[in-house]
């Protein structure tokens, strides 16, 4: 590869591998949040390397849209929120006195 070239083919990952590298794609979505936000809240975002490509109104168009243009090099998909939801919330009893809520 040379130097600056920029590699954008999907990894296949093994069982121990660390997770795949997105921080090109996730800044470019927030570089864009505010506009997305403000014209298509609730879509989908298609991603491509440092570009938003575009925003769609469900995640099918943006699969069909994303294989169209890029085959299979790498593409992502983000939600249009106007902050991000957490991935993941665990069982948790809310009335334990160790549990507050955060706004």
């Amino acid at each position: 590869m040379e130097n600056g070239e920029i590699k954008d083919e999907w990894i296949v990952l093994e069982e121990n591998d660390p997770p795949l590298d997105l921080t090109r794609e996730n800044a470019a979505f927030e570089r864009e949040r505010a506009r997305l936000v403000r014209d298509h809240l609730g879509g989908i975002a298609l991603i491509h390397l440092d570009e938003v490509v575009g925003a769609f109104a469900t995640l099918s168009e943006a699969q069909r849209e994303g294989a169209r243009r890029f085959g299979n090099a790498r593409f992502i998909f983000r939600p249009i929120t106007e902050k991000d939801e957490p991935e993941w919330v665990s069982n948790v009893d809310i009335h334990h006195p160790s549990v507050r809520r955060v706004d």
